[in-house]
């Protein structure tokens, strides 16, 4: 039995942890207000910053990894069966924004909110959600196209729910924070952003851009659970295959030059 159901389980529940270990550290410090402050928020003070960006690295791994898995997968299925073009483009392409949004999570993680570098924060969470949200209506679509010959339309109709799910939430969070964000410039007060009180200007535009966040993430994450099922029926092999008699040699030097159909011909 294949164990690989467990990658995606073990993302989706250490970044879980994570947001959820760091946000009552900064409430019970008074680093943060307590209703739904932004996430990226919660890790922006020691000593939940080091929890948020350590255990969040390893989530970007382990994103990274799913994703590489999901596309190998897809790509059995594709090398087994027919060659289908145009899985086989989907599949890359979704490989490719997915590995861009676990790239930033990880630059969410080290560049932290609040600080001199808070520019590639933003543009790291722009990566993460953006891209995580594109990553999954394509990961819907290529389910669509492999429906029914190699999966069921149930599978595709609860990813495509979930992507639209992740996009209503995401164009929530940003038309509400640009919203709060020029009510609170607007006005002159005495609180900081990482603190919002009821009273203060673009409060009610700032609570649904925190819960749209919120939102947003959890529904993402929520997206590898699908993989879980899948990735049980699937073994991922490593194999390791030595170039060389003796780890002196150069390479040059060997006779174990493997020989197959792309061996170039003999003039």
């Amino acid at each position: 039995m294949s164990y690989l159901g467990l990658l995606p389980v073990s993302l989706v529940l250490l970044a879980a942890i994570t947001i959820g270990v760091s946000y009552v550290i900064a409430v019970v410090n008074h680093d943060v207000s307590t209703v739904f402050p932004y996430i990226s928020d919660t890790g922006s003070n020691r000593p939940e910053s080091c929890i948020f960006g350590q255990f969040l690295n390893i989530a970007a791994f382990l994103a990274f990894s799913t994703m590489y898995v999901r596309y190998k997968a897809v790509e059995a299925i594709v090398h087994s069966s027919n060659d289908d073009h145009k899985l086989r483009r989907l599949n890359k392409v979704s490989l490719f924004f997915g590995v861009l949004a676990a790239l930033g999570v990880s630059i969410v993680a080290n560049f932290q909110e609040g600080t001199d570098v808070e520019i590639v924060h933003i543009i790291g969470a722009g990566m993460t959600f953006i891209l995580g949200v594109l990553y999954c209506f394509l990961q819907a679509a290529l389910s669509f196209h492999m429906c029914p010959d190699y999966n069921g339309r149930c599978i595709c109709t609860i990813r495509l729910a979930i992507s639209l799910m992740s996009l209503v939430a995401l164009l929530l969070t940003v038309i509400s924070a640009a919203i709060a964000l020029n009510e609170w410039t607007s006005k002159t007060h005495s609180s900081n952003k990482f603190k919002w009180l009821p009273d203060d200007p673009g409060y009610a535009a700032h609570l649904v851009s925190t819960v749209g966040e919120w939102v947003t993430a959890f529904t993402f994450l929520s997206f590898f659970f699908t993989y879980v099922r899948e990735f049980d029926k699937f073994e991922l092999e490593i194999r390791t295959r030595p170039l060389v008699t003796h780890l002196d040699q150069r390479l040059q030097d060997s006779d174990r030059e493997e020989v197959n159909e792309r061996t170039k011909l003999l003039s």
